[in-house]
């Protein structure tokens, strides 16, 4: 309790030995004395306790929509939003001048690049949810299991067998594709999120320069140049991934 708390804070405790003493300086009984300080404690805690501003709650994280919480898709995305905060706060730090007109420009691109690294994010827990309904073991199974019988089947039944292999089969490629695509999806999450990690730290060593007139345009070039080779990354695998999983 917030009373209890500020009954034992050092200050209180001396404001209410100090009333304690003056009363008995002035010569009060002692048990009025220890009163005076009693009191003078109580109420000096009852005070602080109902104006004492109220600490504020820790901020909670913000589910990642469609993106399986505690997963590595997520911590990539946290990472690159992490990364995003840093530039803007970078932006926001740089006096006038080439580097940062430069900065602001790139912000909007950081942001949308932030953007689809979650989109690519949702579409890894999605695969991944995919591939757990293929039982890649049970398929594996039941392909040697059929492959056996066509080895010994009589006409009659081979057609049928084969039809039965080849919907078997179906589900291994699927696994495979899906399988493919997730690693792909997880790669690009990670160069993304590192590339934007690497993009902020470039623009830290840029902004600690002692002035714009040490830094050319080549060099404010680069940072734009940095982004944009990240920006294309995630967007190619999207769109590759669009393309190949529908």
């Amino acid at each position: 309790m917030r009373f209890v708390r500020e009954l034992a804070e050092p200050w209180g405790l001396l404001l209410a030995a100090t009333s304690a003493g003056a009363a008995w300086a002035v010569q009060l009984p002692t048990l009025a004395a220890l009163g005076v300080g009693v009191t003078v404690l109580a109420a000096r805690a009852g005070v602080a306790a109902a104006t004492r501003p109220k600490p504020l709650p820790e901020p909670e994280e913000r589910p990642l929509p469609d993106v399986e919480p505690g997963s590595p898709e997520a911590g990539w995305v946290r990472r690159a939003e992490a990364a995003a905060e840093g530039f803007r706060s970078i932006s926001a730090s740089l006096d006038t001048g080439p580097l940062a007109d430069r900065v602001t420009t790139m912000e909007p691109v950081v942001r949308e690049t932030v953007d689809t690294l979650r989109r690519l994010a949702a579409r890894t827990s999605a695969t991944g949810k995919a591939l757990a309904r293929v039982d890649l073991g049970a398929v594996s199974a039941e392909k040697a299991r059929l492959r056996k019988e066509l080895k010994t089947a009589d006409d009659d039944i081979r057609g049928d067998l084969n039809q039965s292999l080849e919907s078997v089969q179906a589900q291994e490629d699927v696994h495979t594709r899906l399988s493919s695509a997730q690693r792909k999806l997880l790669a690009q999450l990670r160069s993304g999120a590192l590339g934007l990690d690497g993009l902020v730290a470039r623009a830290a060593e840029l902004s600690a320069a002692t002035g714009d007139a040490l830094l050319d345009t080549t060099t404010i070039g680069e940072l734009s140049e940095q982004l944009e080779g990240i920006r294309r990354g995630v967007v190619e695998t999207e769109e590759a991934t669009r393309r190949s999983l529908g």
